[in-house]
């Protein structure tokens, strides 16, 4: 036990760190036991009874959106899960085109993961995209591209290539001044990270959950407010996202009118994997019980041991920024000046360290499951690579 909690503990609920130092979590956090056990006696009542437990689990369902819901400070009537951030950007493209037409534009940022972008470019919505300064975005720089034609900014809250964390609050009020719309892609923030959508002034948020969300491909988080849904219905609906006749939850009536739900319902358009959602509870469960700040604080912390340990390393390139705390995530790029970035991890990968390219360079990223023994071998790993390198 150090600092007063047993992060030991934490540790061993994680199966891989018994051989690998694991910074990938933001490509896919691995799961503790609790959330595997969960997602096998879900599946197993469907061996032994089928649907019986079906009204069970959609329960269930509502009491982890609840869940969801207070983490980002709104109702759980204003949430509900998609396949992926893809699917609810795209449908969130189809409503603008379809209210805007073509007099639109929206403001990105140059970094993007292409979830982010794509499903607007493709419906043929023009983007303006802000170009960083050392990895960072001001806003200055964001609002410049205003026009009249401009209207909103879509946008991660962290970069998935170099971990800076934007500020939501004065980005978000700047577009509610501004009359145009705030869309964020939260999926490498999200849930590790403070976000409040009413503060923040956010219309529109999706998160992919097997980032950070410890509970492995379960789907993504979307967030519409009771404004963004009154503007903008949802371009497609299904069976479960119109409203039913009363005595009935299933709309059979055909050729008569529909009607979609006014709440975030309306983008649950059939059946979804609730075994998986059951395991996404669990993996909530697990980390309240950890608390919330605990583990932003421990993320953190291990964050800049490591960028601290690899700035004396003469050969590394520090890309992240990392002076103020509050532009940081649990993600960190760095370059090295002279040597193959692709090659290094590989390298590391045989050692059992885990990394990964993105942008070309190297993106580690810190979770709280990891400890001081996971830091030593990725930069004895890296020292390692830089000796043989050297050699050739």
């Amino acid at each position: 036990m150090k600092n007063g909690y047993n992060w030991r503990k934490v540790r061993r609920a994680f199966g891989l760190t018994k051989e690998l130092a694991y910074f990938q979590s933001a490509g896919m956090s691995p799961i503790p036991k609790k959330v595997l056990k969960t997602i096998e006696q879900s599946y197993e009542k469907i061996y032994l009874y089928g649907d019986m437990h079906w009204p069970e689990d959609m329960e269930q369902f509502g009491v982890l959106r609840g869940m969801l819901a207070k983490h980002i400070n709104t109702g759980a009537e204003n949430l509900s899960i998609l396949q992926n951030t893809s699917t609810a950007f795209s449908l969130v493209a189809l409503s603008l085109k379809k209210v805007f037409g073509e007099e639109m534009n929206l403001i990105s940022l140059q970094d993007e993961f292409p979830s982010t972008n794509v499903p607007f470019e493709y419906q043929g919505i023009q983007i303006k995209y802000a170009q960083p300064e050392d990895g960072r975005y001001p806003l200055e720089k964001i609002l410049e591209l205003v026009d009249e034609h401009t209207r909103g900014i879509v946008c991660s809250y962290v970069q998935y290539g170099t971990g800076f964390r934007l500020d939501l609050e004065a980005l978000g009020k700047a577009a509610r001044e501004k009359g145009m719309l705030f869309i964020v892609n939260a999926t490498q923030g999200f849930p590790m990270f403070p976000i409040d959508v009413e503060q923040m002034h956010i219309d529109v948020l999706t998160a992919s959950l097997h980032k950070w969300g410890c509970a492995a491909h379960v789907g993504s988080l979307f967030f519409t407010s009771p404004d963004y849904r009154r503007r903008f219905p949802a371009p497609i609906a299904g069976w479960l996202s119109v409203l039913p006749p009363p005595d009935d939850f299933i709309p059979t009536a055909k050729g008569t009118p529909l009607t979609l739900y006014p709440d975030a319902m309306q983008y649950n358009f059939g059946t979804i994997n609730f075994q998986n959602l059951l395991g996404l509870k669990s993996a909530f469960e697990f980390m309240e019980e950890i608390g919330w700040e605990r583990i932003r604080k421990r993320i953190l912390v291990l964050t800049d041991k490591v960028i601290a340990r690899l700035m004396q390393i003469e050969e590394v390139e520090i890309l992240s920024p990392h002076t103020q705390s509050f532009e940081q995530s649990g993600i960190i790029s760095i370059n090295l000046k002279s040597y193959s970035n692709s090659d290094c991890v590989a390298y590391l990968d045989k050692l059992g360290v885990i990394t990964c390219v993105r942008q070309h360079n190297i993106r580690i990223s810190c979770n709280f499951f990891n400890n001081r023994e996971d830091i030593d071998r990725l930069v004895e790993g890296i020292r390692a690579f830089l000796r043989q390198a050297a050699k050739k």
